[in-house]
């Protein structure tokens, strides 16, 4: 750590002992004791909640709801319809049901569809060649490790030389609901994501664009997410980069024709037109309005199930957002590098509420926007910023673990409500930072 990164640090710590209550609470916790408490509560949690139930659970083969890795039984019985039939089968629902039936036979209800593209179950047949046990823990394994290179990486970038804060964050992300529940427990894909988003990002930062490009390909697998991070690169004139990732999504089509052949597109297209057909005939991509966080579910679920009104009100608020992350992404370039993290952090806040639909476990990527943010305010040197942003991260993360049951009985999805808050401050210091006047007036704007 170097001279001006220990005064950084320490002059944080001294703003941060001059606002607490010592009076009331006594001498101000530093980074490291914060760093005790907080890994001591997240350790506590899971030997309690989940440690000594998951072992129960797989010492006597009984099955508890809240601790089945219910996603991942698609993804293991994906892969083992690869391993065992034509891949162009993958796409006949009722052999799907059977494999996932063997695996875990539902008491009630069924499984749904997976609209998944070919590649994802060639990537899970790895898995699916071992038991199912051992595959969801080395899922979980692979899970942890992608979110940790991808979110570490991105840290290290923000705070070089910080460790305290570098670690501050691991177990914040550790601590998210929509990682440690939605993404770990159950056993989805989110870590994919922000691992290519991550590194996508800092090869961008390095002047690498056709690499990172390549690297934002893997978001190829859900093309939801790519609603808004494609068009930034279009619209931030980075040509290489779009290359790369259109190249990378090519790479990934071929790999799955060369396993499935030309068959595998006709059946991919006409099982998307089923399982449409099918979502129009039930809720909301067939999910609970409150395990979604895009605000077009909200809207719906605070209308009562209008949707008429919930999506007329989507609609203008998308097409504002939109508009204005367009025009703030064209003067970006003419700006300095804090300029070009609010961007990408303001497409991966923006891209989990104006969507098409955004389940609760994607929106574990809000913890790499935040880091962005953070990274993009220390270079524009915006100290107080930081400070709001870091208690906006707070608020975000508690209500992660209360927003799914205040849904459900209030109709109100507290999560998305502070994704909305952060993604309108992230607007409003990128049209700062890119404002013409002075790029550098967001160090000291009347808010902060």
């Amino acid at each position: 750590m170097n001279p001006g990164e220990v005064a950084s640090q320490g002059e944080a710590e001294g703003r941060w002992r001059l606002h607490w209550p010592a009076g009331i609470l006594g001498p101000a916790p530093g980074l490291k004791e914060v760093n005790l408490a907080c890994w001591a509560l997240l350790a506590a949690y899971v030997l309690l909640r989940i440690g000594i139930p998951l072992w129960n659970q797989f010492k006597t083969g009984v099955p508890s709801l809240h601790i089945l890795p219910a996603d991942f039984i698609y993804y293991y019985g994906d892969g083992r319809l690869a391993n065992q039939y034509p891949l162009v089968q993958f796409y006949d629902y009722g052999l799907q049901t059977r494999i996932y039936n063997e695996i875990y036979p539902l008491q009630s209800g069924v499984y749904g569809m997976q609209p998944y593209p070919p590649f994802v179950p060639l990537f899970f047949s790895l898995y699916a060649r071992l038991p199912f046990t051992i595959a969801y823990g080395a899922w979980l394994v692979t899970s942890l490790a992608l979110c940790l290179i991808g979110l570490g990486a991105a840290t290290r970038d923000v705070f070089p030389g910080e460790p305290l804060k570098h670690s501050l964050v691991y177990c914040f992300m550790l601590a998210y609901s929509p990682f440690f529940v939605g993404t770990l427990i159950n056993g989805q894909l989110s870590s994919v994501a922000i691992c290519a988003i991550a590194v996508g990002y800092l090869l961008d930062r390095r002047h690498r664009p056709f690499v990172s490009g390549l690297a934002l390909s893997l978001l190829a697998y859900k093309p939801t997410l790519c609603v808004l991070l494609v068009p930034m690169l279009l619209i931030t004139r980075r040509w290489k980069q779009f290359c790369g990732f259109v190249t990378g999504a090519l790479a990934w089509m071929l790999l799955a024709t060369a396993k499935g052949g030309m068959a595998i597109w006709p059946a991919y297209l006409r099982y998307l037109n089923v399982y449409r057909r099918v979502l129009s005939l039930s809720d909301r991509f067939g999910m609970p309005l409150s395990k979604q966080v895009d605000i077009g579910s909200c809207l719906l679920a605070i209308s009562g199930g209008r949707s008429h009104f919930a999506g007329l009100a989507m609609a203008l608020i998308s097409t504002a957002v939109m508009i204005l992350l367009a025009v703030l992404w064209w003067r970006s370039p003419r700006s300095d590098s804090s300029a070009q993290s609010l961007g990408w952090a303001a497409a991966i806040t923006w891209t989990l509420l104006v969507n098409a639909y955004v389940p609760f476990y994607d929106a574990a990527l809000a913890a790499l926007a935040v880091v962005l943010t953070l990274g993009a305010l220390k270079e524009s040197q915006s100290k107080t910023a930081q400070s709001w942003i870091v208690l906006l991260a707070v608020v975000i993360e508690v209500t992660s673990w209360i927003t799914i049951r205040f849904a459900t009985k209030h109709g109100i999805q507290l999560l998305s409500m502070a994704l909305a808050l952060l993604g309108i401050v992230q607007l409003y210091l990128l049209y700062r930072v890119t404002s013409r006047s002075a790029p550098r007036e967001m160090a000291t704007a009347s808010w902060v």
